[in-house]
């Protein structure tokens, strides 16, 4: 007779499960929404596929990480359980195949994004599917107290409202008590059940350290390193250019973030995960869904966001149980970066109004018009033009598209990189050769400084003022000194729009909910108040302590080993 323990023996071989997980699994099998708050590493993906096999049904899956999808798709189908993952590398027709497969029963997991839920179609082919059990990955998004709330995950509640006698397991790594109240009321939940399991990590040595010269405390850190190693950054330039650094220090490091091409990511995720290149330097977007346990630090080279991000992160290192370590290096020029932005992220009402204005003006339209209109939008132009600070224009704009009244594209926050990758004598030959490129390339090196070491945002706007050409011109050159290996050019895929949803109202009409805003405000403050404290571990308690209490873990016993430990027991 099939059972949940031989269903974890014959299709991934473990004899036990681990802390947390029959838990979660029998709350599943009981039909109760589950809210379930494991640790980075803690293998909440059998949570929801171990009991989908023991059922007789198929479990939708919710992710808004394509590539994490893919993985566990791969991954399932390479034990012979029928899996398939709905995204943009699919066409309408295949998916149309695919979604009558599944009303077949041909799938046990179908995965998808909550954009691809949020439509009404796709919804309505849904209710044809016999299903057991709904998943939701990272469910921390849902909530707008979090600190990676995302609007998509805000139309989850669509799952109840449709398929109100379906179980929802809600899973993530990182939920303080408020967000997940908040979970738990946006998705409806029914005799909901809370499943956590202790946030310490007794084998970490968290640290944080104040340098003067962050590259000979990481020096230190790889030269005593016997496993693998993480190194986070916040920005793609600092990951290119601590990559080259440590390349050439003689350290085998591989760079990723998402500005790279997709092949080029797996490549060097690859030969991380094979010990081939036992260091990576890279952005947030690594490190989701990768299980690997002989990661022996996780390295900050630069302050993250919120408690919540950093703990994910550092997570990712002693996975196997062995000691680890997760350090944070800042310097004093980083801390007062980190507080600059901070304070930047919820600009006032009045700047987030002039801010819609500058941008109604800067597509030249009028008040009373514009419903569903969509416009060309170039945001770095944008920000020169009415001299507005590009972070606290995006933040504004992206509290205005919260509010409904625009959308931007994709693309419209994502500029061409460029770097100049030839050397001095290819240069020289090539101006010789094709002289209008070489002007190009020219204004290029005069523009944008430090092109010559690094990848940089560029604005084909500005570079066509200047050369006093059109934009096709600009490309078109920058395709040819692309093609003759004098620079590496990343453009952006395509005409970056925003779409205004309402006709325009005057900005002093403009209507904003200023009680959810300053509630949410407040929220960020207090997080920020948070995580400074954890930083300069203002009250000297026991570093694994400090973030078990952030999530709301009274019992937590000192870990002997952070750094706040070690000082206190000299």
């Amino acid at each position: 007779m099939k059972s949940v323990q031989s269903i974890l023996t014959t299709y991934w071989g473990y004899e036990q499960f681990r802390p947390q997980q029959l838990a979660v699994i029998n709350s599943v099998l009981e039909k109760k929404d589950t809210l379930t708050l494991l640790p980075t590493g803690a293998g909440k993906s059998l949570c929801f596929q171990v009991p989908t096999i023991f059922e007789n049904g198929i479990c939708l899956v919710i992710s808004p990480l394509i590539a994490l999808m893919q993985d566990q798709v791969k991954d399932l189908q390479s034990k012979n359980i029928p899996a398939i993952a709905l995204g943009g590398q699919l066409s309408e027709e295949a998916q149309e195949e695919i979604m009558k497969a599944a009303i077949r029963g041909k799938y046990k997991f179908i995965y998808c994004s909550p954009e691809k839920l949020a439509q009404k179609n796709f919804q309505d082919t849904l209710t044809q599917i016999k299903f057991t059990l709904f998943a939701i990955d990272e469910a921390h998004c849902i909530s707008q107290w979090g600190y990676d709330f995302r609007p998509s995950y805000r139309k989850l509640n669509i799952l109840k409202e449709r398929f109100p006698n379906i179980p929802i397991l809600a899973m993530t790594a990182s939920a303080i008590p408020t967000v997940q109240e908040d979970i738990m009321k946006q998705l409806a939940f029914k005799q909901a059940n809370i499943i956590t399991d202790s946030f310490l990590r007794p084998n970490l040595k968290y640290s944080v350290q104040k340098v003067s010269v962050k590259i000979h405390s990481l020096r230190n850190i790889l030269n005593a390193l016997t496993g693998n190693a993480i190194i986070y950054c916040n920005t793609r330039n600092n990951v290119t250019q601590l990559t080259q650094l440590l390349n050439n220090y003689g350290y085998k490091a591989g760079e990723y973030h998402a500005g790279m091409p997709i092949e080029a990511r797996k490549m060097v995720q690859t030969n991380w995960m094979q010990d081939i290149t036992p260091i990576v330097v890279c952005t947030s977007a690594f490190g989701m869904g990768i299980h690997k346990g002989n990661v022996r630090a996780v390295v900050h080279y630069d302050i993250p966001g919120s408690v919540e991000q950093y703990y994910q992160e550092a997570g990712r290192a002693g996975r196997d149980g062995e000691y680890a370590e997760a350090t944070l290096l800042y310097q004093q020029n980083d801390w007062d970066y980190w507080i600059e932005l901070q304070e930047k992220k919820y600009p006032s009402i009045d700047v987030i109004k002039k801010i819609f204005q500058d941008l109604a003006n800067f597509v030249q339209l009028p008040v009373g018009m514009g419903e569903k209109q969509q416009f060309p939008f170039d945001f770095e132009n944008f920000c020169t033009v009415f001299k507005w600070d590009k972070i606290i224009a995006r933040n504004a704009f992206s509290w205005i598209q919260q509010e409904g009244h625009i959308r931007f594209s994709e693309s419209a926050f994502t500029p061409s990189m460029v770097q100049v990758i030839g050397d001095r004598a290819s240069i020289e030959n090539f101006q010789l050769a094709q002289p209008e490129a070489g002007i190009v390339l020219q204004t290029l090196l005069r523009t944008y400084g430090g092109i010559l070491d690094s990848p940089h945002f560029i604005n084909e706007i500005l570079l066509a003022d200047l050369l006093q050409r059109d934009i096709p011109f600009v490309l078109q050159k920058l395709q040819l000194l692309s093609l003759h290996g004098m620079i590496s050019f990343d453009q952006k895929q395509n005409q970056p729009v925003v779409q205004f949803l309402w006709n325009r109202s005057a900005a002093s009409y403009m209507k904003l909910d200023l009680d959810h805003y300053q509630l949410m405000k407040k929220a960020f403050i207090e997080r920020i108040k948070q995580f400074i404290g954890y930083l300069q571990g203002q009250t000297a308690i026991c570093r694994s302590v400090y973030l078990a209490k952030y999530f709301g873990e009274k019992e937590a016993k000192p870990c002997g080993i952070c750094d706040i430990c070690i000082s206190t027991n000299d």
